[in-house]
């Protein structure tokens, strides 16, 4: 049986069942681990995926972890929020922070 290539992904994962539930990321490629840390904020997380956001594997982008703040309403096109900003685009690769109370026009790829 052939063996298909390990190809460069990010994955995103809550940590140990903790309180609160506290997110991480690993970046692999064939030659192993090549960038592991903590998701302690929406900044980390816009970060990481500015970063790696097109290599994202296992979780869906659409389950992100949230950082506090209610959900807004609607919810289309934001994919992960805090008290005072929304993670918001079209692709992981192409996320921004806006400001809760500003415009939610999400631009296409």
């Amino acid at each position: 049986m052939k063996e298909l290539p390990v190809k460069k992904a990010l994955h995103i994962f809550p940590g140990p069942e903790a309180l609160p539930r506290a997110w991480s990321y690993r970046v692999t490629s064939p030659e192993g681990v090549s960038e592991t840390g903590p998701l302690p904020s929406l900044d980390a997380l816009a970060e990481v995926l500015q970063r790696h956001g097109a290599l994202l594997t296992d979780l869906p982008w659409t389950e992100l972890p949230t950082f506090g703040g209610t959900p807004p309403s609607p919810t289309d096109g934001v994919w992960s929020w805090d008290e005072r900003r929304l993670l918001v685009g079209v692709r992981p690769d192409l996320l921004e922070l806006i400001a809760r109370d500003g415009p939610r026009e999400v631009a296409s790829p």
